[in-house]
């Protein structure tokens, strides 16, 4: 027996069905779109904020906007709240001289100054190796009484009260900078040299960062004894594209002046890449086997990368002597990979002497921005250097880098490694290097 409807009652009967299918379908969309998408809940909360304030600043403030400024400070928020000290936002000017600065490129003098009390006023302190100012002759030691750019003169003076030199020395090296901006520029510098006037030396300012100092050191650092020259000195700055050429070129050149043994100092140094710090570790680098990498990058998502060493190898310029690695708290990132690989490479014949590092075991990569222009400089990875094993690679550097521990014959001999303050760490560099040839000396003479 059929039953006949109503045409109202078949058309609600057919409104009701699509209502129930709206809801049916939305939740199957939403089970597949998370599918495509992972956490997409999650992910939409993630923003909620942004939406949120965006609205009350569109209905509530007084003026429009300057976007590319709101956009810009954002991006530069979302990296701060990462919490990663290392990661940061590079506006497009900052990436530019950040990726010239890599590149070796940075136009400089080539000086740093030091306040001296004998002549009231600011003095050299190093010159950098192969820079523009080393070229023209300037020394450590000689006082800066005048500096010229361009026929106007810059605000260093010959008298400086001690309370300013530090703002005098940042003021000199704000106006060299700016000078250096300009294609081609001269920098006139006036300086006395024990007291005595010197004829002014014109510094053109070149396009290749020298990122080193290197001169010869006393053997001998105590008064009274003998100021015999056989310690190479060499302060690396940075570690940048060309950095590892620098040093080559410097320890062959001390070499040839006699040094014995070498004195590396990284304190204080912290700026470079992973590639450029891997060129200068190569340098001193003996690796036995195929299989051994300088350092191992481990990422995110579990993937390695580990670089190998040609070993080149300029250890052999030791000829008999040993290598100190200055290092202190500022010492961080490349500059404590480069410690440790030292050491590591070399036992027995490279010793660290100063403070531990600071504790930075991440490299860093650039990632350009279209949408607000600069780039996003992010942590990618860990570095592992050689000789740690697999199971501690995420901790190996928690404390920083260590200085040397003695071993028993070498605290009988009253070595220590593990020292503070910059200049009594310089002079215990070199005793030690003086202490450890002793040693060596006695042991190969007994029975």
């Amino acid at each position: 027996m059929s039953r006949k409807i109503t045409v109202g009652a078949a058309l609600a009967l057919a409104l009701l069905l699509v209502a129930a299918s709206i809801p049916l379908t939305m939740i199957h969309a939403q089970k597949q779109q998370n599918k495509l998408i992972p956490d997409l809940p999650a992910l939409i909360g993630r923003f909620n904020a942004l939406d949120e304030i965006k609205r009350k600043v569109d209905d509530n403030f007084y003026a429009e906007p300057a976007w590319d400024v709101v956009n810009a400070a954002m991006v530069r928020g979302y990296i701060e709240g990462l919490g990663d000290a290392e990661s940061r936002y590079l506006s497009e000017e900052e990436y530019k001289n950040y990726a010239q600065r890599l590149r070796g490129e940075a136009s400089e003098l080539g000086i740093l100054l030091k306040y001296d009390p004998d002549v009231l006023g600011l003095v050299i302190d190093q010159v950098k190796a192969g820079s523009t100012a080393a070229v023209s002759g300037l020394r450590p030691e000689d006082h800066i009484i005048k500096a010229e750019s361009g026929g106007k003169a810059l605000s260093i003076t010959e008298e400086v009260l001690p309370n300013e030199s530090t703002k005098a020395i940042d003021t000199f090296y704000a106006e060299t900078a700016v000078a250096a901006d300009t294609s081609s520029i001269a920098i006139t510098i006036t300086y006395k040299r024990g007291g005595v006037s010197q004829q002014p030396v014109n510094i053109m300012l070149g396009s290749a960062a020298s990122t080193i100092t290197a001169y010869m050191m006393d053997a001998w650092a105590q008064p009274g004894e003998a100021s015999e020259k056989t310690v190479g000195y060499i302060k690396i700055h940075q570690f940048f594209k060309n950095t590892a050429d620098q040093i080559e070129t410097a320890v062959k050149d001390l070499s040839r002046q006699d040094a014995v043994s070498y004195i590396l100092d990284v304190r204080g140094c912290r700026e470079g890449n992973l590639e450029s710090v891997c060129k200068a570790i190569d340098l001193f680098a003996y690796v036995s086997r195929d299989s051994d990498a300088m350092v191992t990058v481990h990422y995110r998502d579990k993937t390695t990368r580990p670089i190998p060493s040609t070993s080149k190898n300029i250890m052999s310029y030791t000829t008999g002597g040993f290598v100190v690695v200055l290092t202190d708290g500022r010492t961080s990132g490349v500059a404590e990979l480069f410690a440790h690989d030292l050491r590591a490479f070399n036992p027995g014949k490279v010793y660290l002497v100063g403070e531990p590092t600071k504790g930075i075991n991440t490299v860093q990569e650039p990632f350009p921005l279209n949408s607000v222009g600069g780039a996003a400089l992010l942590t990618v990875g860990t570095v592992v250097p050689y000789g740690v094993p697999a199971s501690g690679y995420a901790t190996w550097n928690e404390k920083g880098v260590q200085p040397n521990t003695p071993t028993e014959a070498e605290a009988n001999a009253g070595i220590i490694y593990l020292i503070k303050g910059a200049e009594q760490q310089r002079i215990r560099a070199v005793s030690v290097l003086h202490e450890l040839a002793e040693l060596k000396s006695k042991s190969n003479t007994q029975p």
